[in-house]
């Protein structure tokens, strides 16, 4: 299964929609997101972002849900 991030209830799947929910549309989305392959591939899964990393550098607390691969951030 993809990585998948949870903001306010709603699943994040893609870079694209992690910048969205992150704020970062308006300052460049690829400069928010830790990459760790295909670089500004925004519409690709999570799994090419590293996510724990880019929601450490937001300053946002989050646990992992289990051990999947669904990362919740707490607000």
């Amino acid at each position: 299964m993809c990585t998948q991030v949870q903001i306010d209830g709603i699943l994040c799947s893609t870079p694209r929609q992690l910048a969205a929910r992150l704020g970062a549309e308006r300052l460049g989305a690829e400069r928010l997101l830790e990459w760790v392959d295909h670089h500004g591939e925004m519409d690709w899964c999570l799994c090419v972002i590293d996510v724990p990393r880019t929601l450490e550098r937001s300053a946002l607390k989050w646990a992992r849900e289990g051990v999947s691969e669904t990362f919740v951030v707490e607000r």
